[in-house]
């Protein structure tokens, strides 16, 4: 009898259109992570019966292209909803049945995608996946949800207007012939929260690391004391710099920050001050570049107030460098289960941090070679995304 994982299946599923657009703004075709690192991964682990068409949005362009067993389809914002700012319209509705209604010419396209598809991977919560998910109901397809993020703790900044109707979008993800997977235990309890009810068909899979991360072997020259990598938005906490800054000042030392992160505007607050207390700040990195950055670290600190998983620690402790992270990340439960749990810190104090950073950067700290051997064996991205094939089949199965 032949595997189910060796039975033919066309996946049809979504990518960040913000994060596609910055990549080739920045001229970085390597740059990626989250759910555009999932979809490439996926890409790249298919087997030959399996086929993989991807959705993404651009402000004006159409397009379609084929590579491989991948599909992709481009659909342009200001033709599907008449804006390029999917914001102008949360301001003006009131209702999830005004949402529908203008989102309905970008549902109907998708539905034509979505038609011939054996099952729908809906990469996150926002509108894209949401849109997907109506066109998918229109065909009552098989749908999974990769719950990366959750939608109503990352629009805390956004007018209320606008996150009042993101959260009702943010409910309309709530259906028990969903099959869920969630990259954390965190994960999982905060979105059965969000909804008030049970989940029903649920898994919890951690995500995967890129093999450049776990590439390089034996000790390496330390040339970044301190490290952060990650958006300039609040919820990863980067204000927390400012506050380390001080502290370490306040000691007496010399040690400086180095922020990976994209600058939107030099002027901006928290990279002026930053600047102006020593601190470097760095463009975003393609993998290998990103990989060897974690490599000349001492310490990375990830002080993020929500994650449902937090790719950065992870990547960093795979490549050999310890992280100081917050119990607030899904992450956390990795560090935990693999036995380097002496990492999850309370971010309440940073002059605590800044001692425990320099601890680290003294005593030469580095994760030990048989944790990162039990990553490469359980979190390499072939073995998290054979998981993820799995639960769809599963969900074909069901139908």
């Amino acid at each position: 009898m032949a595997s189910p994982m060796a039975k033919k299946l066309h996946i049809v599923g979504n990518t960040n259109p913000s994060a596609n657009q910055f990549a080739k703004r920045a001229g970085r075709g390597k740059f990626v992570g989250g759910i555009l690192r999932q979809t490439r991964e996926m890409a790249r682990c298919l087997s030959w019966e399996k086929r993989l068409t991807i959705i993404d949005t651009h402000p004006s362009a159409r397009g379609m292209s084929i590579d491989g067993r991948m599909t992709r389809h481009t659909l342009p914002l200001l033709e599907t909803l008449k804006t390029r700012n999917p914001n102008d319209i949360y301001m003006e509705v009131e209702s999830l049945d005004e949402v529908k209604s203008r989102f309905e010419p970008m549902v109907m396209e998708m539905a034509k995608i979505v038609k011939d598809a054996d099952v729908v991977m809906l990469g996150g919560t926002y509108f894209v996946p949401w849109a997907l998910l109506q066109a998918a109901r229109m065909h009552n397809k098989p749908t999974v949800l990769s719950y990366a993020g959750v939608l109503s703790m990352e629009i805390k900044h956004l007018p209320e207007k606008i996150q009042s109707v993101l959260r009702l979008m943010e409910q309309d993800f709530y259906d028990p012939g969903i099959s869920y997977i969630f990259p954390s235990k965190l994960a999982r309890d905060t979105a059965r929260s969000i909804f008030g009810r049970e989940i029903p068909d649920s898994e919890v899979i951690y995500n995967g690391v890129p093999a450049e991360f776990l590439a390089a072997k034996g000790p390496s020259e330390k040339t970044v004391p301190i490290a952060f990598v990650g958006r300039n938005t609040p919820v990863k906490n980067p204000d927390f710099l400012l506050k380390l800054a001080d502290a370490l000042k306040e000691r007496g030392s010399r040690h400086r920050i180095h922020m990976v992160t994209r600058i939107d505007d030099p002027a901006d607050g928290l990279i002026r001050e930053l600047r102006g207390r020593g601190g470097a700040i760095i463009e975003p990195l393609g993998t290998p570049e990103l990989a060897e950055f974690y490599r000349s670290a001492s310490i990375v600190i990830s002080p993020s107030h929500f994650e449902t998983f937090g790719n950065v620690p992870l990547e960093a402790v795979s490549s050999g460098t310890p992280a100081l992270i917050s119990p607030s990340m899904g992450v956390s439960e990795v560090f935990l289960d693999f036995g380097i749990g002496e990492y999850v810190n309370g971010f309440g104090d940073p002059y605590a941090i800044a001692e425990r950073a320099e601890r680290a950067i003294r005593d030469k700290e580095s994760v030990p070679e048989h944790v990162r051997q039990r990553i490469r064996d359980e979190l390499s991205w072939p073995r998290v995304i054979s998981r993820y094939l799995e639960v769809c089949t599963r969900a074909v199965e069901g139908k």
